[in-house]
């Protein structure tokens, strides 16, 4: 089939060709349901007829469209027209790595930026088990808004250690001796027709990498032969040597990526991210800016010229003094006194130069900052410690969906040994080397059993119950501890005397070095702040106000002048920070590619941290079907609604793959990639299917999920996420509240754009729907003040409350005739989805819910499933980080 301009291609009307490689061609199109742009890549006539080739096209459109991640191509369709094969993708508009190294070598700071988007591409497709094996600067495009994005899959292989998450297949054309590549950019291995893995790309990546940095090819030589040959026996020249204003720390990223032996590369991406991310923060704006720092040229001062002095020492560029002869002058007869002063005057002034010049430029290199990891375990660490020896570490992790363990490790090895305790954290270890720990905690309160435990081991001695937290004292003698229990919390110092008092829910509770303050946060509403309780003094003070996206962790330095911590104030992830207790002012230590949570601060200022990732899976069984599928498309794909026939899904997403706002998506169970229909959070679906109620901020929007224009609900009030349609498929149930009143189901006319109460007020009140409409629409079943469950009559009149229901527990359904309702507590895990019969009470268990990875699962909400129960969908919310010591960090 011949494409032309302004030609159909399946649903698709093609615009204009808009480039041409080995593997076809692409065109700017049009995709005709939705009204978007795209970009189609279609095979040639002639490579038609290459089946290799075929087979190799058919290979790129299965691998990248297992990848989502922002940093790599998305591609929205795959299929064949009259026999042309076409890939569909996002249009992207700007330039590729190439074009922008044509034009001469990118500033230091800007090519660390656009390595660590490629690094974290790669590490997307490489944790789905693909392997890209032609990465070259002709594969990497910058978007106008510097957003990086790694194309053309062409010649990945799917490793044959993928995970549960992705098939594996391996082509005939990528059998290990096939030499498949660009030259350049091939890894040795990859030159040798060995099996290739991750650390193939990283060798590539190394290649891009000086490049970028230089202009020039790391093993450019006159032929193919002699490239392939440089590769395989020469190193590339020293970065420095032409480019000193790139710091070395770069370079020696760059060498170790560029290491024949593939054992001695970065082993992951994921690492050599981490190790970027920590490299931008590490580097000076100055040696970072493109901008080389001024040259070190001192002299030798005057006054060491005037004593005569046969040698001076002088400081140079690589900060090791140097000695340098000076000869003495020749005595002269007579002086005059005018210039004697002058001398003295010149070598006052030039000794001060000299300190300041010294003290400005001259100061030795900043140790280089390093990771170890610690941990190596799938799931989540809940809490880490260092012993009093400042190598050993005691850490609570949960693995593999089982309870929280606690282990202890050295920061030397890889290895640890578990305690045996089960269902416990820990949360101090004393200068006796005593534990303090914290036995079952629960998931509603959060509070738990305080126990003391040996490091060597041994049966916990339960010390005090309704304890949050806890920190020693630093003699050991005595522990610091949060209380919680009837809407209060109290830090009791030492334990049983009450220091302090709050209905915020505080946390993070530290001890000072010296024993005479605390430190914790303290909430309110969205904003966390530092808050400081001196000796003997029953009120806080606030150091440092803020952290309106939350505070995950926090610690004092050893030496008792900062407190660090990791949380955020902009809605990214949480980054190392240091508050100085005396001014309050805060500095940026480090910004990793994951959450941070600092645990700990040695005394040699080694630190312990976590860093990981955070994500809502979606899970999804279809009308018909008894197998699970996980139909997550971004990083925390928020479920939102359930259709009436079980096989469309409302999600959003709203974190990293969101942007900078949520967006609303709408997925059928049969089509492989789902519609992003607008921006916000979509509440629920029409039962018609046409109209989704959203959150635009404040404001409540209909959206359509075809063609036609959103449109604003002029309705006042403050509404919770979620909704509930009416079967009319016009009116909406939405819980919330407004002026003059308190929290109440309301019922909103999303045509006339009125609202009516339909509930007491101050009805207990949780996002994601926590309400159910029957099927004739006469009833709501909703919470009650007491967290029990009640039918409203949607017409007014009295509740009725249902029995057997137990406090806590939220509606996610009626059955088709009424007379039964679903429920299940959001707080449980796994979680259990009970039916109860409305009339008489009677519980039976429906459905346990729990992942087939139960790996760092901490909640499943919400739960959706159809009136005849034949279609389900929920989240599984997941956390799952490594244990490092960071050293170096300042």
């Amino acid at each position: 089939m011949s494409i032309q301009e302004n030609s159909i291609l399946g649903p698709y009307h093609i615009k204009a060709q808009i480039g041409e490689g080995g593997m076809g061609a692409v065109f700017r199109a049009t995709d005709t349901r939705l009204g978007r742009d795209v970009a189609i890549k279609v095979l040639t006539a002639v490579t038609l007829s290459d089946k290799e080739r075929l087979l190799r096209f058919e290979q790129e459109a299965r691998a990248t469209g297992m990848l989502n991640h922002p940093n790599l191509l998305t591609v929205f369709d795959v299929g064949n027209s009259e026999g042309t094969p076409f890939l569909v993708s996002e249009l992207l508009e700007g330039e590729t790595l190439r074009n922008r190294i044509d034009r001469g070598a990118i500033p230091p700071r800007k090519a660390v930026d656009i390595a660590l988007q490629i690094a974290h591409g790669l590490a997307a497709a490489h944790e789905k088990g693909v392997i890209h094996r032609d990465l070259k600067p002709e594969n990497v495009f910058i978007t106008k808004e510097g957003r990086v994005k790694i194309l053309d899959f062409g010649i990945a292989k799917l490793s044959p250690t993928a995970g549960h998450d992705g098939p594996t297949f391996q082509m005939t054309a990528t059998e290990p001796g096939m030499v498949l590549g660009t030259v350049g950019y091939m890894s040795p291995e990859q030159i040798r027709g060995e099996q290739v893995d991750r650390r193939s790309d990283i060798f590539s990546f190394g290649a891009i990498l000086y490049e970028a940095l230089t202009g020039t090819r790391a093993f450019k030589r006159d032929s193919s032969i002699e490239t392939l040959s440089a590769i395989l026996k020469e190193e590339p020249p020293d970065i420095t040597d032409n480019f000193p204003n790139i710091p070395p720390q770069i370079e020696k990223l760059v060498r170790r990526c560029l290491e024949k032996d593939k054992d001695q590369r970065f082993q992951s991406a994921r690492d050599l991210a981490f190790n970027l991310e920590t490299l931008s923060n590490y580097s000076t704006p100055s040696t970072l800016s493109g901008v080389p720092n001024p040259p070190h040229r001192p002299t030798a001062t005057a006054a060491a010229l005037i004593e005569n002095a046969p040698t001076a020492r002088v400081a140079t560029p690589s900060l090791r003094p140097r000695t340098v002869s000076i000869p003495k002058p020749k005595p002269k007869p007579r002086v005059s006194p005018l210039l004697l002063t002058l001398l003295f005057a010149v070598a006052v002034g030039g000794a001060a130069w000299g300190g300041w010049y010294y003290a400005t430029h001259m100061q030795p290199e900043k140790a280089e900052v390093t990771f170890r990891r610690i941990t190596f375990r799938r799931g989540d660490v809940h809490g880490a410690r260092f012993g009093p020896d400042g190598d050993t570490i005691v850490y609570s992790a949960a693995y593999e969906g089982q309870p929280a363990e606690i282990y202890v490790a050295n920061r030397q090895s890889p290895e640890a040994r578990p305690l045996g305790i089960k269902d416990a954290e820990i949360l101090g270890v004393a200068k006796s080397t005593e534990l303090a720990i914290l036995l079952r905690r629960d998931r509603l309160s959060n509070l738990g059993t305080l126990a003391r435990v040996p490091l060597a081991g041994g049966s916990p001695r339960e010390v005090a119950d309704q304890i949050q937290e806890a920190d020693w004292s630093p003699d050991g003698a005595t522990l610091a501890v949060i209380r919680g229990g009837s809407g209060k919390y109290r830090i009791e110092y030492p334990l049983g005397s009450v220091r302090y008092e709050t209905p915020h829910q505080i946390r993070n509770l530290r001890v000072a070095p010296a024993g005479d303050r605390l430190a914790f946060i303290e909430p309110y509403g969205d904003r966390n702040d530092v808050a400081i309780l001196e000796k003997n003094a029953r009120t806080a003070s606030t150091i440092a106000r803020g952290w309106d996206h939350g505070v995950t962790g926090m610690t004092w330095s050893s030496d008792g002048k900062e407190l660090w911590l990791t949380g955020t104030d902009s809605g990214a992830p949480p980054a190392l920070h240091s508050v100085n207790i005396a001014t309050g002012e805060t500095h940026l230590v480090s910004r990793l590619t994951g959450s941070m949570k600092i645990y700990d601060i040695s005394n040699a200022g080694r630190v312990l941290l976590s860093n990981g990732t955070w994500r809502a899976a979606l899970e999804y069984q279809p009308p018909g079907e008894t197998a699970e599928r996980d139909l997550s498309w971004l990083d925390w794909s928020m479920l939102a609604d359930l259709s009436a026939d079980g096989r469309s899904i409302l999600f959003n997403e709203t974190r990293e793959g969101g942007g900078s706002k949520s967006a609303v998506y709408l997925r059928r169970a049969d089509i492989s990639t789902p519609v992003r229909i607008g921006d916000g959070y979509g509440d629920a679906l029409s039962p018609d299917g046409k109209l989704v109620l959203c959150h635009a901020g404040s404001k409540l929007v209909i959206l359509p999920t075809g063609s036609g224009e959103s449109r604003d609900l002029k309705v006042a009030g403050a509404f919770d996420l979620g909704a509930a349609w009416m079967p009319d498929s016009r009116r909406v149930v939405v819980g919330g509240a407004i002026p003059g009143h308190g929290y109440q189901l309301h019922l909103i006319d999303t045509l006339d754009e009125t609202s009516k109460p339909i509930s007491p007020e101050d009805v207990a009140g949780e996002a994601y729907r926590p309400f159910a409409v029957s099927a004739d629409g006469r009833f709501v079943a909703g919470m009650t003040k007491e967290e029990t469950i009640a039918m409203y009559p949607i017409e007014g009149g009295d509740p009725a409350p249902v029995p057997g229901v137990e406090k806590g527990e939220i509606p996610i359904q009626l059955s088709p005739d009424g007379t039964a309702l679903y429920v299940y507590r959001p707080t449980a895990m796994p979680a259990q989805v009970f039916k109860i019969t409305i009339a008489t009470g009677a519980r039976e268990l429906w459905k346990l819910f729990s992942p087939t990875d139960p790996a760092g699962v901490y909640k499943i909400s919400p739960i959706f499933m159809t009136r005849d129960a034949s279609s389900y969908a929920y989240d599984a919310l997941r956390t799952t980080n490594d244990l490092f010591v960071g050293e170096g960090l300042r």
